[in-house]
């Protein structure tokens, strides 16, 4: 729970009567919430925060692209809202905002009220329903409507769009991170193999690349086995693949409810009576 302070994105939206993207100005926001931010060159940073009693001050990296300025300011007075405190100083590098989207902690929690307060789910919903595809073509779109970095807008995308998707986040190492809809929620991708576009991407073969693939390739579970699932995989940065999977036959999803139903059936079965 917030301190007596917080102002959740949807609360600060409703005071300043913001109902349009284009009046998304994160600027006059923070000024609201008691921090100014200020652009400047920044080393070994994106963005950083000091904060004192009721004031803050939020430095953004100049050098950034537009997008990036605007998601980190919103991350910060993230920060701001839910740490004002508990800090004095916050150091945010360009990692965290790549990285920092499934795990439970300050950079997450930062991430996520910065995708709140620049893609308020009032105002993506509808224009997300706009759109036919589930894939980076239509990421791209929203982001210029909304002046957001494309995998905060990914996301926002597969838990707010239209049809069933997932984003998954990898490295030569494996699985980053992952964001599911609701249709997948109960599937773990594994590490992309050989048959998947990520892979050509890991290993230097493409920059971006799209296509159906076998859904066996993504996740080792039976329903995949015979289904297909449309990938559409770019690279990112410091090594990193961004792929969006989208289910445009949701027959594998009926299946695995299907398979939900009947295992959760044998479990009660075999309850003692």
């Amino acid at each position: 729970m917030g301190a007596p302070f917080f102002r959740s994105p949807d609360a600060l939206l409703q005071d300043l009567g913001i109902t349009e993207p284009e009046e998304l100005d994160v600027r006059a926001i923070a000024q609201h919430c008691g921090a100014t931010i200020l652009y400047k060159p920044l080393e070994g940073c994106a963005a950083r925060i000091t904060g004192n009693e009721d004031r803050a001050i939020i430095a953004i990296d100049s050098n950034s692209r537009i997008e990036r300025q605007r998601f980190s300011a919103g991350h910060e007075l993230g920060h701001w809202m839910f740490d004002r405190g508990k800090m004095s100083l916050f150091s945010c590098e360009e990692k965290i905002f790549l990285k920092e989207w499934s795990s439970t902690n300050p950079e997450t929690r930062a991430n996520r009220y910065a995708s709140d307060l620049l893609m308020p789910v009032t105002m993506f919903k509808p224009r997300a329903k706009a759109f036919t595809r589930m894939d980076f073509d239509t990421a791209k779109s929203l982001a210029k409507t909304f002046t957001t970095s494309l995998t905060a807008t990914a996301i926002r995308l597969v838990e707010h769009g239209p049809l069933p998707a997932m984003l998954i986040c990898s490295s030569a190492s494996g699985i980053q991170w992952s964001v599911r809809g609701d249709g997948g929620k109960t599937l773990w991708a594994q590490a992309p193999g050989p048959n998947t576009y990520a892979y050509d991407i890991l290993h230097d073969l493409e920059d971006d690349a799209s296509g159906d693939v076998d859904a066996s390739a993504w996740f080792d579970h039976p329903v995949a086995e015979g289904s297909y699932i449309h990938e559409h995989s770019i690279r990112s940065y410091q090594g990193l693949v961004l792929s969006l999977l989208w289910w445009r036959d949701e027959a594998m999803l009926i299946k695995l409810d299907e398979y939900e139903e009947e295992r959760a059936a044998r479990r009660s079965d075999s309850w003692p009576r």
